[in-house]
């Protein structure tokens, strides 16, 4: 399934950036998050100027993966959507949507 694979990868992206103690910005450059943590089933992003952690889990990413395909407005954090757009395949269309291009 391609959702599966999809979320492999952004396991070696979330490697990376942890590993090499990256951090990553929004659109805005408003916000700044660094990876605080992941797992097989999670991976926990750190705002480092607030309070609360953002979690994408794998169940959801697959849940949702339909909307990644069709471009179709998916609720999710900033700090998901920035780290989201770290792989080089998902890319924001002009509505904002994020998309999964082939």
């Amino acid at each position: 399934m391609r959702s599966k694979k999809v979320w492999r990868e952004l396991l070696e992206i979330a490697k990376s950036y942890y590993d090499e103690d990256k951090i990553f910005y929004s659109k805005t450059k408003r916000g700044i998050y660094k990876i605080k943590s992941f797992s097989k089933d999670k991976i926990v992003i750190k705002k480092l100027s607030g309070k609360l952690d953002e979690v994408l889990g794998k169940k959801r990413f697959i849940e949702n993966w339909d909307k990644l395909i069709y471009g179709i407005e998916w609720n999710i954090s900033p700090a998901i959507k920035s780290f989201l757009k770290l792989h080089p395949k998902i890319v924001e269309d002009e509505k904002g949507n994020l998309v999964y291009k082939e």
